[in-house]
C-alpha cells in the first residue's frame, strides 16, 4: 500500500483529468473485474483533453478490494479528488439489475420527469396565483359556456327547419286612404285581424292534438332517438305539449302587410315538412269556418229581424181590425173629415139664414109669417149644427170622433213602421243569401312548405356566444349588487 502511494509514475494534470473522466464512464457503465487483494491499480492514462475540467491536485491511487459482482463508483471529495467508491453486494443476495441503462435512456427518463414536474407546479402555480375574480370568471362563466358549447355541437340531436308563408284576405275589404293618422298610429285592417287570430290559433294546443291525431307527433318529439334536453318528455301533461309546441313552432304576423311567416322545426325533414303543411290546411279550415259562421249568423239574424217585423205588422193589422170592429168605422180618418165638412156647411147656411131674417125685420112685422118660418129654419139650423159639433168634439171625450181619430192615427203609424221594417228585414236577408255564394275570407298560399336538406338547428356558435354574453352580464349585475351591499353594510 505504500508502495502504491509513493509511485513515481504520477500523472500530469492533464491526464488525471482524463483518466478521472473515463473511470467514472467505466465505473457507471460496467462492473468492476475481480482483481487479488494484493494486486495494485495502476494510473490510466488519456489522451482526450476534457473541456470546461480544471486541472487538480494529483491524487494517489488506492487499491480496493473488490468482489467478484462489486460495481466500482466514484465519489469526488471535498478536496474536488474523485475518490473510488466500491459497493460491496450482500452474500446470497443478487443485485439488482444485471445489465444497467445506458446513459442516453438515463437523461430521456430524468428530462421527462423533469418536464411533467414543471408543468404540475406552474398549474398549481397559477391557479394558486390566480385572483378571485379570475376564479369565479372560470367557474361561472367559461366553464358552463364550454359546456354549453360541447352540448350543442356533439350531444344535441339535430332539427330540421320548415317554412312557409301565407296572408288571410277578404274578397269584401275596403281600401283605406293613407294619411298621417294611419301613419302614425298604425291602425290594423280586417285583413291583419284575421292573421292574429289564426296565429293565436296556431299557438293553441287546440292545433297540436289535431296535428297529433293525423302525424302522431308525440311519438316522434318524444323518441328515445333524440337528446334528453331538446325531446318531449314521454308521457306530457297539457302543460308540457304547450310549452314545447310553443318552442317549436313559430308564427309571426307582420303587423304592416298581414303577412304570416310561419316556420316548424323537427328531427326529420318530412316530418317537418308534413307539420307545415298540415298547419297551413288546418289554418285555411279555420279561415273557412269563421266565414261559414259569419254567414249563418248573419243569415240567422236577418231571418229573426224578418220574423219580428212580420209578428209587429200582424199585431198592427189587428189591432187595426179590432178598432174598426168596436167602433164600426172603417175609417174613423175620413168620418171626422166629412163631418167637418157637413160642419163648415151648416155654419155657412146659419149666417146666411141670420143675414135674411135681420133684412126681413127691417120690413116685416114680427108676427109676419113669413118671419117666423125663416126663424123656425134658423132654430132648426143651429140645433142639427150643435149635434153635428157634439158628434165631432164632446167636450166629455165620450164617444167622440176626435179621439177615434187619434187612436186611429197611433194604430196606422204602428202599421206603416211594421211594413217599413219588415221591408228592411228582408231586404237585409236577400242580401245575406247572396253573400253565401262567395268567400269573404281565404288563404293565400306566398310560400309552400319547404323540404329542409340541411339541419339549421342548434347553431353551436350562436348558442355559445349567448350564453357567454349572457353569464358574463349576470357576474357583472352580481358583482356590483355584492360591491353595493358590502358598501352600504361597511364592510
Amino acid at each position: 500500500m505504500d508502495d502504491c502511494l509513493n509511485n513515481p509514475n504520477q500523472a500530469t494534470p492533464d491526464q488525471k483529468s482524463g483518466t478521472v473522466a473515463q473511470t467514472s464512464a467505466s465505473t457507471t457503465a460496467k462492473p468492476a473485474q475481480p482483481t487479488q487483494a494484493a494486486q495494485s491499480t495502476k494510473p490510466v492514462e488519456s489522451t482526450k483533453q476534457v473541456q470546461g475540467v480544471k486541472p487538480v491536485q494529483p491524487v494517489q491511487t488506492v487499491k480496493a478490494v473488490l468482489s467478484p459482482q462489486s460495481p466500482q463508483t466514484s465519489k469526488p471529495t471535498q478536496t474536488g479528488e474523485v475518490v473510488p467508491q466500491v459497493q460491496v453486494s450482500k452474500p446470497g443476495r443478487p443485485s439488482q439489475s444485471s445489465q444497467p441503462a445506458s446513459p442516453v435512456q438515463t437523461a430521456t427518463q430524468g428530462q421527462t420527469a423533469a418536464t411533467a414536474k414543471h408543468e404540475n407546479e406552474m398549474k398549481a402555480t397559477y391557479w394558486a396565483k390566480a385572483t378571485p375574480v379570475q376564479r369565479e370568471l372560470v367557474l361561472f362563466v367559461l366553464l358552463p359556456t364550454l359546456l354549453v358549447f360541447v352540448y350543442t355541437a356533439f350531444l344535441w340531436s339535430p332539427m330540421y327547419v320548415s317554412e312557409t308563408k301565407f296572408a288571410v284576405r277578404s274578397g269584401t275589404e275596403q281600401s283605406y286612404g293613407v294619411d298621417i293618422a294611419t301613419q302614425l298610429l298604425k291602425t290594423s285592417n280586417s285583413s291583419t285581424q284575421d292573421a292574429q287570430v289564426v296565429e293565436a290559433y296556431i299557438r293553441s294546443p287546440d292545433i297540436f292534438e289535431a296535428l297529433d291525431k293525423d302525424l302522431k307527433i308525440i311519438d316522434h318529439y318524444s323518441s328515445s332517438e333524440w337528446d334528453w334536453l331538446s325531446r318531449l318528455t314521454s308521457s306530457p301533461t297539457l302543460w308540457d305539449k304547450q310549452t314545447f309546441w310553443n318552442w317549436v313552432s313559430k308564427p309571426i304576423v307582420n303587423p304592416d302587410n298581414g303577412i304570416v311567416t310561419y316556420t316548424v322545426r323537427a328531427y326529420d325533414p318530412a316530418m317537418a315538412q308534413a307539420i307545415s303543411q298540415a298547419v297551413l290546411k288546418r289554418s285555411e279550415a279555420l279561415v273557412n269556418e269563421m266565414n261559414e259562421r259569419a254567414r249563418k249568423d248573419t243569415l240567422a239574424l236577418s231571418e229573426k229581424e224578418v220574423e219580428i217585423a212580420k209578428d209587429r205588422v200582424a199585431k198592427a193589422q189587428q189591432a187595426l181590425e179590432e178598432f174598426r170592429n168596436q167602433h164600426r168605422d172603417l175609417d174613423p180618418q175620413a168620418t171626422a173629415t166629412g163631418l167637418q165638412t157637413i160642419v163648415f156647411e151648416l155654419e155657412g147656411e146659419r149666417a146666411k139664414l141670420r143675414a135674411e131674417i135681420e133684412e126681413a125685420q127691417s120690413y116685416m112685422k114680427a108676427s109676419a109669417p113669413q118671419l117666423k118660418n125663416m126663424q123656425s129654419r134658423l132654430a132648426a139650423l143651429e140645433k142639427q149644427l150643435a149635434s153635428e159639433k157634439a158628434r165631432l168634439v164632446n167636450q166629455e171625450g165620450k164617444d167622440a170622433l176626435n179621439s177615434w181619430v187619434s187612436g186611429y192615427e197611433t194604430l196606422m203609424i204602428e202599421s206603416e213602421f211594421a211594413k217599413k221594417q219588415l221591408t228592411t228585414a228582408m231586404t237585409a236577408m236577400e242580401t245575406a243569401r247572396a253573400s253565401l255564394l262567395s268567400k269573404t275570407r281565404y288563404i293565400v298560399p306566398i310560400e309552400q312548405p319547404t323540404l329542409p336538406d340541411e339541419s339549421r338547428y342548434p347553431n353551436p356558435w350562436i348558442f355559445t356566444i349567448c350564453t357567454f354574453l349572457g353569464l358574463l352580464l349576470l357576474y357583472g349585475l352580481i358583482r356590483l349588487i355584492v360591491a353595493s351591499v358590502r358598501e352600504h353594510a361597511g364592510f
